[in-house]
């Protein structure tokens, strides 16, 4: 119980990470310029040792059922207070989030299903690429494609649904489909890894 406690208090943390690396995203103009501050929030999270759904799905197997629900609920917590804190400031992000939230929640089930997958295989390559080399460049380049690709981060979701104000059937639908998505993804280049391994086996 104290691992699983641990576990929701870390993915806490990243929630409120991903939601500075989301605030610092809708205040650029320039798409490239906050894809590129975005990538602070993961940047923090892997070096800080937080818990990430996106980070860990990918490693499934080693984290088990029950480590993955509390990331997912600390996630949600993070991102959710960050959402709702935002909102008591004079940034004009609501105003562009509602716009982005819009579009995601009008997309079809199976589009979202596919950026999903995208934003998953991404977040899997920057995590293992950072395990293996250690180099933050690594972590960077993923985010930046993941985010001017349009791909779905469903943590990133949660964070702007909260900012929004749009928790309703359609964002439920929404950050499902980003769950699985993003697991689908990191488990498909994972999967790839596996079969290398066994190559030069």
């Amino acid at each position: 119980m104290k691992k699983l406690y641990n576990t929701f208090a870390l993915a806490v943390m990243s929630g409120i990470m991903i939601g500075f690396g989301g605030v610092v995203f809708l205040m650029c103009e320039n798409r490239i310029v906050g894809s590129l501050l975005f990538s602070f929030g993961l940047l923090t999270i892997v070096c800080q040792g937080f818990a990430l759904y996106t980070g860990r799905v990918g490693y499934f197997r080693q984290y088990g059922w029950a480590q993955m629900a509390a990331t997912l609920a600390g996630n949600f917590v993070g991102t959710f207070l960050m959402g709702k804190l935002f909102t008591l400031t004079r940034l004009p992000i609501v105003d562009t989030v509602q716009g982005i939230v819009a579009t995601k929640l009008a997309d079809s089930s199976l589009s979202l299903f596919v950026l999903a997958v995208g934003c998953g295989a991404m977040m899997y390559l920057a995590v293992d690429n950072f395990r293996k080399s250690k180099s933050w460049l690594f972590i960077i380049f993923p985010i930046v494609i993941f985010i001017l690709s349009g791909f779905e981060h469903s943590i990133a979701n949660m964070f702007y649904l909260s900012l929004a104000g749009a928790w309703g059937w359609e964002a439920v639908r929404l950050t499902i489909i980003g769950i699985i998505g993003n697991a689908v993804g990191s488990w498909m280049v994972n999967a790839g890894n596996f079969l290398l391994k066994e190559k030069e086996e």
